[in-house]
């Protein structure tokens, strides 16, 4: 049942948004923020990190998928810790057959 809007009730509602993608394309890309979380998206078929960050300074909430590199360098005892993730380029030595290892260099919060 459809309530009239003048009988609605004057509670103040407000527009949430999904994730925001966030990719790294050009190196020099970065991303600083809260890691808030680590959920587990399936790609292809294949369990894959996604990085739930809280990027603070631009006030938004951004995920991002996991590479090699980054499985390794982010943990799950990150999550509430500021990260800064710069992504540097791909690998040049690859093997034949195989996608180039996009490269990162990960700042955590200490404590």
């Amino acid at each position: 049942m459809k309530i009239p809007p003048q009988k609605r009730s004057s509670v103040e509602l407000v527009e949430r948004t999904g994730t925001e993608i966030f990719r790294f394309d050009a190196p020099g890309d970065y991303l600083r923020g809260r890691l808030i979380n680590i959920e587990t998206a399936d790609i292809g078929g294949k369990p894959t990190p996604r990085y739930i960050v809280h990027d603070e300074e631009e006030d938004r909430i951004v995920g991002f998928l996991g590479t090699v590199d980054l499985n390794t360098k982010i943990r799950r005892s990150d999550v509430g810790k500021v990260l800064e993730i710069r992504y540097e380029g791909k690998d040049s030595q690859t093997e034949a057959g195989k996608n180039p290892i996009k490269r990162f260099k990960v700042l955590a919060q200490d404590k």
